[in-house]
């Protein structure tokens, strides 16, 4: 049963990708090797939408797409709490031995939210607007 349900998280996993219009990024690795990358939308004060991507197994993907999807509609200071163990309660079973993932999962939404605020990107749409100007010169 659990083999089968490690299957189904490692072909679906919600959230995953990166993305083009994050406010926020955040890449930890983790002493078992496994590497997290979180990106965060954040408007409003809220974080509208957070993806994942990441190399580890499929507890660690697991838990990064719960992590992500308990980080949406919460505010940077919300999320920023977010622990190991809310992360396992909303995995559900999770073995001894990979617990591990939910804490890499949780501190790589902080280091996100760290970086957000020391070096805050660009919001969106001023984005998509100097990407449209490109190298149009006004007269």
């Amino acid at each position: 049963m659990l083999d089968d349900l490690t299957a189904h998280i490692e072909a679906r996993p919600k959230n995953f990708g990166s993305m083009r219009d994050a406010s926020a990024h955040g890449k930890i690795t983790g002493p078992c090797g496994d590497t997290v990358e979180m990106w965060l939308r954040i408007d409003g004060g809220r974080i509208r939408k957070a993806s994942f991507m990441s190399d580890g197994c499929g507890y660690s993907v697991h838990c990064s797409s719960i992590a992500a999807k308990l980080a949406e509609g919460l505010r940077p200071e919300e999320a920023e709490k977010l622990t190991q163990a809310q992360v396992l309660e909303a995995t559900g079973s999770i073995p001894e031995d990979h617990r591990h993932c939910a804490l890499l999962a949780a501190n790589t939404i902080r280091e996100a939210i760290d970086n957000f605020r020391t070096e805050p990107a660009e919001p969106p749409l001023l984005q998509r607007l100097k990407s449209w100007l490109g190298g149009k010169k006004s007269t």
